[in-house]
Protein backbone atom coordinates (compact mmCIF):
# COMPACT_ATOMS: atom_id res chain seq x y z
CA UNK A 1 0.00 0.00 0.00
CA UNK A 2 3.03 2.13 0.58
CA UNK A 3 3.59 2.42 -3.18
CA UNK A 4 0.15 3.49 -4.27
CA UNK A 5 0.92 5.87 -7.38
CA UNK A 6 -2.28 7.57 -8.65
CA UNK A 7 -1.55 9.77 -12.10
CA UNK A 8 -3.52 12.60 -13.77
CA UNK A 9 -4.30 9.94 -15.86
CA UNK A 10 -5.65 7.63 -13.17
CA UNK A 11 -7.57 10.25 -11.52
CA UNK A 12 -9.39 11.15 -14.73
CA UNK A 13 -10.45 7.10 -15.05
CA UNK A 14 -11.41 7.10 -11.52
CA UNK A 15 -13.52 10.22 -11.42
CA UNK A 16 -14.74 10.92 -14.89
CA UNK A 17 -12.93 14.02 -14.49
CA UNK A 18 -9.58 15.43 -15.48
CA UNK A 19 -7.38 16.54 -12.28
CA UNK A 20 -6.69 19.73 -13.99
CA UNK A 21 -10.87 20.46 -13.58
CA UNK A 22 -10.13 20.85 -9.53
CA UNK A 23 -7.98 23.29 -9.01
CA UNK A 24 -8.60 24.93 -5.58
CA UNK A 25 -11.23 22.85 -5.59
CA UNK A 26 -9.96 20.45 -2.39
CA UNK A 27 -13.10 19.26 -0.99
CA UNK A 28 -14.75 18.31 -4.24
CA UNK A 29 -11.61 16.67 -5.31
CA UNK A 30 -11.02 14.71 -2.28
CA UNK A 31 -15.17 13.38 -2.48
CA UNK A 32 -14.79 12.43 -6.18
CA UNK A 33 -11.46 10.32 -5.31
CA UNK A 34 -13.36 8.53 -2.22
CA UNK A 35 -16.67 8.19 -3.88
CA UNK A 36 -14.93 6.52 -6.79
CA UNK A 37 -14.56 3.77 -5.02
CA UNK A 38 -11.73 2.46 -6.90
CA UNK A 39 -8.78 3.43 -4.48
CA UNK A 40 -6.83 0.26 -3.71
CA UNK A 41 -7.71 -2.26 -1.10
CA UNK A 42 -8.29 -3.30 1.31
CA UNK A 43 -8.80 -0.41 2.96
CA UNK A 44 -10.58 2.74 4.88
CA UNK A 45 -10.68 5.66 2.97
CA UNK A 46 -12.44 8.77 3.88
CA UNK A 47 -12.33 12.17 3.24
CA UNK A 48 -10.36 14.78 5.96
CA UNK A 49 -10.27 18.22 6.35
CA UNK A 50 -7.87 20.73 8.42
CA UNK A 51 -5.24 22.71 7.63
CA UNK A 52 -1.61 22.48 5.40
CA UNK A 53 1.56 23.92 4.64
CA UNK A 54 1.32 25.89 1.11
CA UNK A 55 -2.69 26.39 1.72
CA UNK A 56 -4.32 29.57 2.53
CA UNK A 57 -7.42 28.69 4.82
CA UNK A 58 -9.18 25.03 5.19
CA UNK A 59 -7.57 22.22 2.97
CA UNK A 60 -9.22 18.52 1.96
CA UNK A 61 -7.37 15.58 1.24
CA UNK A 62 -7.89 11.96 1.22
CA UNK A 63 -6.61 9.67 4.26
CA UNK A 64 -6.54 5.47 4.06
CA UNK A 65 -7.36 5.00 7.85
CA UNK A 66 -7.90 7.52 11.09
CA UNK A 67 -8.21 10.93 10.15
CA UNK A 68 -5.96 11.31 12.85
CA UNK A 69 -2.97 8.85 12.68
CA UNK A 70 -3.48 7.80 8.64
CA UNK A 71 -1.50 5.32 7.45
CA UNK A 72 -1.48 7.34 3.85
CA UNK A 73 -2.19 10.96 2.54
CA UNK A 74 -3.72 11.87 -1.29
CA UNK A 75 -3.82 15.26 -2.06
CA UNK A 76 -5.23 15.65 -5.16
CA UNK A 77 -4.92 19.34 -4.76
CA UNK A 78 -2.02 20.90 -3.44
CA UNK A 79 -0.44 21.32 -6.78
CA UNK A 80 -2.77 24.22 -7.56
CA UNK A 81 -1.82 25.76 -4.70
CA UNK A 82 1.55 25.50 -5.30
CA UNK A 83 1.73 26.02 -8.93
CA UNK A 84 2.71 22.78 -10.39
CA UNK A 85 1.53 20.69 -13.21
CA UNK A 86 -1.27 19.21 -11.53
CA UNK A 87 -0.46 15.66 -9.69
CA UNK A 88 -1.79 13.58 -6.89
CA UNK A 89 0.20 13.85 -3.79
CA UNK A 90 0.86 10.92 -2.25
CA UNK A 91 2.62 11.14 1.49
CA UNK A 92 2.75 9.59 4.86
CA UNK A 93 2.13 11.33 8.17
CA UNK A 94 5.79 11.93 8.30
CA UNK A 95 5.60 14.99 6.10
CA UNK A 96 4.12 17.32 8.75
CA UNK A 97 1.87 19.25 5.95
CA UNK A 98 -1.66 18.17 6.75
CA UNK A 99 -3.13 18.45 10.31
CA UNK A 100 -6.80 17.73 10.87
CA UNK A 101 -9.17 19.92 12.50
CA UNK A 102 -9.58 18.39 16.09
CA UNK A 103 -5.79 17.60 16.17
CA UNK A 104 -4.38 17.83 19.54
CA UNK A 105 -4.45 16.62 23.32
CA UNK A 106 -6.89 18.11 25.22
CA UNK A 107 -5.41 19.49 28.33
CA UNK A 108 -7.07 21.32 31.59
CA UNK A 109 -6.18 22.89 34.54
CA UNK A 110 -8.85 22.99 37.09
CA UNK A 111 -12.90 23.34 36.66
CA UNK A 112 -13.42 23.63 33.49
CA UNK A 113 -14.96 26.90 32.61
CA UNK A 114 -19.01 26.87 32.53
CA UNK A 115 -21.06 30.18 32.21
CA UNK A 116 -24.08 30.74 34.58
CA UNK A 117 -26.05 29.04 32.38
CA UNK A 118 -28.31 25.80 33.60
CA UNK A 119 -26.65 22.91 33.58
CA UNK A 120 -27.14 20.23 30.89
CA UNK A 121 -26.73 16.32 31.52
CA UNK A 122 -26.08 14.22 28.78
CA UNK A 123 -27.91 10.47 29.15
CA UNK A 124 -24.56 8.64 29.37
CA UNK A 125 -26.48 5.34 28.99
CA UNK A 126 -24.26 3.22 26.88
CA UNK A 127 -20.99 5.31 27.47
CA UNK A 128 -17.81 3.42 28.88
CA UNK A 129 -16.68 4.03 32.70
CA UNK A 130 -14.00 5.86 31.09
CA UNK A 131 -16.14 8.36 29.60
CA UNK A 132 -18.54 8.63 32.49
CA UNK A 133 -15.62 9.13 34.66
CA UNK A 134 -14.31 12.10 32.23
CA UNK A 135 -17.67 13.82 32.68
CA UNK A 136 -17.76 13.62 35.87
CA UNK A 137 -14.61 15.11 36.51
CA UNK A 138 -15.31 18.31 34.31
CA UNK A 139 -18.72 18.08 34.91
CA UNK A 140 -21.29 19.10 35.78
CA UNK A 141 -21.49 21.39 32.53
CA UNK A 142 -24.02 24.11 30.94
CA UNK A 143 -24.29 24.82 27.10
CA UNK A 144 -21.28 27.07 27.37
CA UNK A 145 -19.04 24.07 28.81
CA UNK A 146 -20.30 21.51 26.28
CA UNK A 147 -19.51 24.12 23.15
CA UNK A 148 -15.79 24.40 24.72
CA UNK A 149 -15.91 20.63 25.17
CA UNK A 150 -17.04 19.87 21.65
CA UNK A 151 -14.32 22.80 19.77
CA UNK A 152 -11.75 21.19 21.94
CA UNK A 153 -8.76 18.80 20.39
CA UNK A 154 -10.06 15.30 19.90
CA UNK A 155 -6.33 13.39 19.32
CA UNK A 156 -5.70 12.58 22.94
CA UNK A 157 -6.59 13.52 26.59
CA UNK A 158 -9.96 11.91 26.59
CA UNK A 159 -12.73 9.50 25.28
CA UNK A 160 -13.73 12.15 22.39
CA UNK A 161 -15.39 9.81 20.24
CA UNK A 162 -17.83 7.95 22.61
CA UNK A 163 -18.29 11.82 23.82
CA UNK A 164 -18.89 13.74 20.58
CA UNK A 165 -20.69 10.77 19.72
CA UNK A 166 -22.92 11.12 22.20
CA UNK A 167 -23.54 15.30 21.93
CA UNK A 168 -24.68 14.23 18.66
CA UNK A 169 -27.85 12.39 19.77
CA UNK A 170 -28.54 15.06 22.04
CA UNK A 171 -30.87 17.36 20.47
CA UNK A 172 -29.46 20.06 22.66
CA UNK A 173 -26.19 19.62 22.28
CA UNK A 174 -26.06 18.37 18.45
CA UNK A 175 -24.87 22.20 17.26
CA UNK A 176 -22.27 22.54 19.00
CA UNK A 177 -20.14 19.68 17.64
CA UNK A 178 -18.05 21.41 14.32
CA UNK A 179 -18.67 19.52 11.44
CA UNK A 180 -15.37 18.72 10.89
CA UNK A 181 -15.00 16.82 13.85
CA UNK A 182 -18.14 15.06 12.96
CA UNK A 183 -17.03 13.91 9.92
CA UNK A 184 -13.51 12.63 10.98
CA UNK A 185 -13.90 11.68 14.27
CA UNK A 186 -17.26 9.47 13.86
CA UNK A 187 -18.54 7.26 11.24
CA UNK A 188 -21.14 9.66 10.66
CA UNK A 189 -21.32 12.14 7.22
CA UNK A 190 -22.86 15.27 7.85
CA UNK A 191 -23.83 16.64 4.90
CA UNK A 192 -22.61 13.98 3.02
CA UNK A 193 -19.26 16.03 2.66
CA UNK A 194 -17.00 13.54 4.46
CA UNK A 195 -17.44 10.16 2.68
CA UNK A 196 -15.80 6.84 3.75
CA UNK A 197 -15.39 3.82 1.53
CA UNK A 198 -14.17 0.47 2.70
CA UNK A 199 -12.52 -1.15 -0.12
CA UNK A 200 -12.32 -4.95 -0.08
Amino acid sequence: MKDIWISPTDFHEMTGKPLSAFAHQCHGASIALVQSGLLPGPGDWRVARGSCKYVRGQHSWVVLGDPYKPDLILDPTLWSYRDQDPEVLVCGKRLGWHVPHGSGQLIWFGDWPVGNGPIIRIDQHGLSLTARSFLAEIGPLDAQGWAKLASSPVEKGWPAKEIIEAMLDDTRLRAFVPIDIQGMLTDRNPGGMYLRVVTP
